[in-house]
């Protein structure tokens, strides 16, 4: 028996040993990837104070399960946000956030973060695109990754156009943070259009996933309306409008009727949790239902075969458009999947921005 007790000590204590080798190899590997894979040395921070920042703990607010984070944990965030029943997966998200975001190295772990662009400039362009990543608003894709940040902007700038990738707030931030920094960033060009050599009346925004949600509510929900924290001080910068030349929305989470959950990493959980004030939040992030943006240039690109965000409120959306007589271009990726490469839509998308 003692010999036993012994034997399952022991590989108990390696199973232990593993594990911890297997997470610090994953926390190295994320720092890497911070590391390599954009150009955050070139970043610009659109905020002098940033609006609805505080020194509070970001731990306080979140539901973290310490005993499962792991890689798996995005697995997980995606499976929990891709579902278009409600399912309380608070903790879920805000795991998949902290071992992502924060214990990764991209956000801190207090509502200190400071909201930025990365430029990407080229000679003899008036014309800026403001990218904009998705992530669920539970991260951003361009964090351990180029595809829907560095890469966008390395073809924008072969076809001779400006970009600027865009690093905003998201989850533990709270609604409407994340859109107040994209109405930031376009007010921050505006401000200083003379120093990037751009037309602030040529200003387009593309975004993906999430990233075409912030996009979409802007246009058709926030727009210029005054979104700021009560003890925040405008600056010289709040004073420009957020008009924007075009928008362009690439597998856009258009609502969150599909994707019930996600409001976890937008809102307060205990709304989110009632039922009466969950439907009062998706019927507030339902752009389709609240479209006013039929003044805006618009492409839109989906895919037929997205289990993420499907493309049923995309379509709505677009026929809600069509109705009101906007100015709207669909490119439909056959076969596309949430997260589909530039191949699918880009010429098009660039042939439409110029």
């Amino acid at each position: 028996m003692k010999t036993i007790r012994v034997l399952i000590g022991m590989i108990l204590l390696l199973l232990i040993i593993f594990l911890i080798l297997k997470y610090r190899k994953n926390m190295k590997t994320a720092d890497n990837q911070c590391n390599k894979v954009a150009d955050y040395d070139k970043k610009i921070s659109i905020w002098s104070t940033v609006a609805g920042n505080s020194n509070k703990s970001k731990l306080e607010d979140m539901n973290i399960n310490f005993d499962k984070i792991s890689m798996a944990t995005k697995k997980v965030f995606g499976e929990a946000i891709s579902n278009t029943k409600y399912e309380d997966k608070e903790c879920e998200i805000d795991t998949f956030t902290y071992f992502f975001e924060i214990k990764g190295g991209f956000e801190k772990d207090t509502y200190e973060d400071e909201p930025y662009l990365i430029p990407y400039l080229v000679e003899d362009s008036d014309l800026a695109v403001i990218v904009v990543p998705g992530g669920g608003f539970g991260y951003k894709s361009i964090d351990g990754k180029t595809k829907t940040g560095k890469e966008v902007a390395e073809t924008l700038n072969r076809n001779g156009i400006n970009a600027f990738v865009l690093h905003y707030r998201s989850n533990p931030y709270e609604y409407p943070i994340p859109y107040l920094d994209l109405q930031r960033a376009i007010k921050y060009l505006k401000y200083h259009c003379q120093e990037y050599g751009i037309d602030k009346n040529k200003i387009s925004l593309l975004g993906y996933s999430a990233g075409g949600n912030l996009i979409a509510h802007l246009i058709n929900g926030i727009k210029d309306k005054d979104i700021y924290p009560r003890d925040y001080q405008k600056d010289e910068i709040d004073q420009e409008n957020s008009s924007i030349s075009s928008a362009a929305m690439i597998y856009p989470a258009m609502t969150f009727n599909d994707n019930i959950p996600m409001l976890f990493a937008m809102f307060n959980a205990k709304d989110v949790k009632n039922n009466t004030s969950r439907k009062e939040l998706l019927d507030l992030m339902d752009n389709t239902k609240h479209f006013t943006s039929s003044n805006v240039r618009q492409f839109i690109s989906y895919g037929d075969s997205d289990t993420v965000v499907g493309d049923k409120e995309t379509q709505k959306y677009i026929a809600k458009a069509k109705k009101e007589n906007t100015d709207i271009t669909v490119a439909v990726a056959k076969g596309g999947k949430h997260g589909y490469n530039q191949s699918q839509y880009m010429d098009k998308y660039l042939k439409w921005l110029k």
